[in-house]
């Protein structure tokens, strides 16, 4: 028995054997790297299954005669497995050349046939991306800064999704599809804010977050404002406290001078 992974879903199950000028509409599979998929060309019939046949884009694969599998093309060998006394094939070990479109006949007993046909794709997981900043300026309560949400192989058929998470508001879509590169402007009482990346393709997702981007460019101003402010508060007390010492050794003459 072959061994294979969680299997993948049909993306499209309605209709699915319409007919159009003649032709059979494809039902859509998207799959991940290495899972299997079971295809089922066979409607429920209370007939036994003769022979069927499968095709991948123009060749025959794999056909199914009296009770046995043949595989055809090498490259499906050992990744085969007839299920359902010949109604359903299920491909195990996905690869990312298995896409395309996938065609299977069965033939009953009763000479009455049957078939679907499958346009499948198989998706590569999402890598785990990283939050680039690219470019920041500030302008007093303002912090304007370029994020980039950097993946690091060239997976195809990505799209991005940007949320925010700051205070009571949670998981609120900043921007959708706009690509992997955002612009925004915080004011200074959002400098804090989460924001999260979230990469996906139709079968996989990842996602990273950053908190207090412009908070964490801030630290030296924060120290400089800090410090100024430590500078003011000498500058309005130490006039005071000179004050005081040099009244301090007055009063004390003058307290020495009273008659008694």
């Amino acid at each position: 028995m072959m061994k294979h992974l969680a299997e993948c879903f049909l993306v499209l199950s309605i209709f699915p054997s319409l007919f159009f000028t003649g032709e059979v509409v494809p039902i859509r599979v998207n799959c991940l790297l290495n899972q299997s998929i079971l295809l089922s060309p066979s409607v429920d019939s209370s007939h036994s299954v003769q022979h069927v046949y499968w095709n991948f884009q123009t060749y025959i694969i794999a056909s199914y005669i009296n009770n046995q599998l043949i595989v055809i093309q090498d490259k499906f060998e050992g990744r085969l497995e007839i299920v359902d006394n010949g109604r359903s094939l299920r491909i195990g070990e996905l690869r990312l050349e298995d896409s395309g479109l996938y065609a299977g006949t069965i033939t009953f007993t009763d000479k009455s046939k049957d078939q679907k046909t499958y346009n499948l794709t198989v998706y590569d997981y999402v890598p785990v991306p990283t939050i680039v900043s690219e470019e920041m300026k500030k302008n007093g309560e303002w912090c304007n800064v370029t994020l980039r949400c950097f993946t690091p192989t060239n997976t195809p058929a990505l799209s991005y999704i940007w949320n925010y998470k700051h205070g009571d508001i949670s998981s609120t879509i900043l921007y959708k599809n706009t690509g992997d590169t955002i612009q925004i402007s915080l004011q200074l009482e959002s400098w804090d804010m989460e924001i999260m990346c979230i990469v996906q393709n139709p079968v996989d997702r990842k996602n990273v977050s950053v908190q207090k981007i412009c908070r964490d460019y801030d630290e030296s101003d924060r120290k400089a404002i800090k410090d100024g402010t430590c500078w003011i508060k000498l500058y309005i007390y130490l006039p005071i406290l000179i004050s005081l010492s040099l009244s301090l050794p007055l009063l004390c003459l003058l307290n020495r001078s009273k008659p008694e």
